[in-house]
């Protein structure tokens, strides 16, 4: 009998035992379920400042563009103020942002031109388009001035025609639908004016590595502008005349940086003719620019975000937000 309390004390001490255990997992779980929805829910409000502060950012950036029209509305150059990049500290973080002339690279769309401009009416449905020799002879340059030359040029410049007309005739060269169906996965060709430069992924013969040699000298616009040559970089300005020589490009735009031009006619006989360039045309060539490229990084706790904004600056001094993307520059 006297056995019977003890055996009663140790199925008690057992059961308590196993009563705090259960609390006690019970307690860990529901600390570690809170401490996953802090952190959840902390990141989400992290995630929700770097978006405003990015927006904070574009303002800073169309405010920056509008103030340079009045001061100066007929020229854009590498010495003005919005060119500087902008870095500050916030709560809890860095937000940096640059400003781009995208009117100082190769615009792709270029390469084709409505048949007929002065027909063209604001609006309205463009007109049927037409190669335009010129700028396809340039854009071949530009492959040959930055080394791909041993490419087949005139296939990659075939393949972006047909990517960019309307049509679904290929050219010898070139490639259309029945090409790009024939892939994994199957896509069509677009038929119609690029939206971004890295289109140029998707089109016959642009690798991730040609891709990456062009990418910081070509642009994708949405409508025909002129090569702003006060902002334009070297490769690509070296493309635009034939028979430029990259050092003479080079020493010309590094003049530029100090020293803009206020009108192409003053480049032309000023800059350009010293170098015994067999050129005297205009086409395409300007000294202001309308289209800029905003790239904005905000860095909040351990969130980090990083877009790239294309801006449209209107005569009116208003600035248009076009597009949005992110970037991967971390």
């Amino acid at each position: 009998m006297s056995r019977t309390p003890k055996k009663s004390a140790g199925i008690a001490l057992v059961t308590v035992l196993l009563v705090v255990a259960t609390a006690t997992i019970a307690a860990v779980s529901i600390s570690s379920r809170l401490q996953v929805d802090i952190r959840r829910t902390e990141n989400l409000l992290r995630a929700d400042q770097a978006w405003l502060h990015l927006l904070g950012i574009e303002s800073w950036a169309k405010g920056m563009l509008a103030e340079d029209l009045k001061k100066n509305p007929e020229i854009d150059s590498q010495d003005e103020t919005w060119n500087e990049p902008m870095k500050d500290e916030v709560e809890g973080g860095v937000v940096e942002g640059k400003i781009v002339d995208r009117q100082g690279l190769f615009d792709l769309n270029r390469l084709l031109r409505p048949a007929d401009e002065e027909a063209q009416i604001p609006g309205a449905r463009p007109p049927p388009s037409i190669v335009s020799e010129e700028d396809v002879n340039r854009f071949k340059r530009l492959l040959v001035n930055l080394e791909l030359d041993e490419l087949p040029v005139d296939e990659l410049t075939d393949a972006l025609l047909d990517w960019l007309d309307e049509d679904r005739l290929p050219r010898d060269l070139g490639a259309e639908d029945g090409f790009y169906q024939s892939l994994q996965p199957a896509y069509s060709a677009a038929n119609r004016l690029m939206a971004h430069p890295s289109e140029l992924l998707l089109v016959k013969g642009f690798t991730p590595e040609i891709y990456e040699k062009l990418a910081g000298f070509i642009t994708a616009l949405p409508e025909r502008v002129e090569l702003n040559v006060n902002t334009a970089e070297v490769e690509v300005l070296q493309s635009w005349f034939k028979g430029f020589q990259y050092k003479d490009a080079e020493a010309l735009v590094d003049e530029m940086k100090t020293s803009p031009y206020d009108d192409v006619g003053s480049f032309m006989t000023d800059g350009l003719a010293r170098f015994n360039l067999t050129t005297s045309s205009r086409d395409g060539l300007g000294v202001g620019s309308s289209y800029f490229r905003l790239h904005s990084k905000v860095t909040v706790g351990k969130s980090k975000v990083a877009v790239a904004s294309l801006l449209r600056r209107l005569p009116t001094g208003d600035i248009e937000v076009l597009q949005r993307m992110r970037e991967d520059m971390f």
